[in-house]
């Protein structure tokens, strides 16, 4: 169970930590362009701080708009000039891409999310979700976070099929990642907390990740992965 003071810590120390990932923040946001590279209206879903979309920004030049919740995160959206709003029900009009990343495990109800997301897409519109994959991974870590679950390609399918969408692909990422959080699992079995340190992200990111987004290349993201890649399109 959590309290106050591990809200606060695997919150916003831990967006502001990973914005020290930038390989694999830069993978996800050019997966997440990528996956519909002409669109134009874009939504940022469960934002935290705007790292991905500040990436977006940079990188491609396209502006999004920033769906989140937490007042201290929206302070830092505003600080970034960039839209935001508290609702994906509260945009006006439909837009052309919905990305989401390492959110909709933290949603109880996961399918009310993407039945709404895929209300808000234009009828060519398209979602990329990055989740966290397999519950064999499940650790105390997970539990800190506030995470409801790891996902299972098989079930993540029905799901997003079920709320509307026809997948265009769906696989695996960072199969190295797998093994390692598989380790990290065992190792922390006994811990209260489990977070990794800012050091041993940062080694990750420009160490292994690279290697392993490689590994994922040539064919293991068909295998297994520390997370899932989805892109589905709106079902009309």
């Amino acid at each position: 169970m959590q309290d106050q003071q591990n809200i606060i810590y695997t919150g916003l120390n831990e967006l502001l930590t990973l914005e020290y990932m930038q390989n694999y923040n830069q993978s996800i946001v050019i997966d997440a362009n990528n996956c519909h590279i002409n669109a134009e209206s874009i939504v940022d879903f469960g934002a935290g701080i705007g790292t991905l979309s500040e990436i977006f920004r940079n990188k491609f030049n396209k502006d999004t708009i920033c769906i989140e919740i937490d007042e201290t995160n929206i302070n830092y959206l505003k600080q970034r000039n960039f839209i935001f709003l508290n609702n994906i029900e509260n945009l006006k009009e439909s837009v052309d891409l919905v990305f989401s990343s390492n959110v909709l495990e933290h949603i109880e109800d996961d399918y009310a999310i993407l039945t709404l997301i895929r209300k808000k897409l234009k009828n060519n519109g398209r979602i990329f979700l990055y989740l966290p994959a397999k519950m064999i991974l499940w650790s105390k870590l997970d539990e800190v976070v506030g995470h409801y679950r790891r996902y299972e390609i098989s079930k993540l399918k029905k799901l997003v099929q079920k709320a509307g969408f026809k997948i265009i692909k769906i696989n695996y990422s960072d199969s190295l990642g797998f093994l390692l959080a598989l380790i990290w699992r065992f190792l922390n079995k006994f811990n209260k907390y489990s977070l990794p340190s800012k050091k041993s992200l940062i080694f990750y990111d420009r160490f292994i990740f690279p290697f392993s987004r490689i590994i994922d290349n040539i064919g293991f993201k068909y295998l297994i992965g520390k997370n899932i890649i989805l892109v589905a399109k709106k079902d009309i």
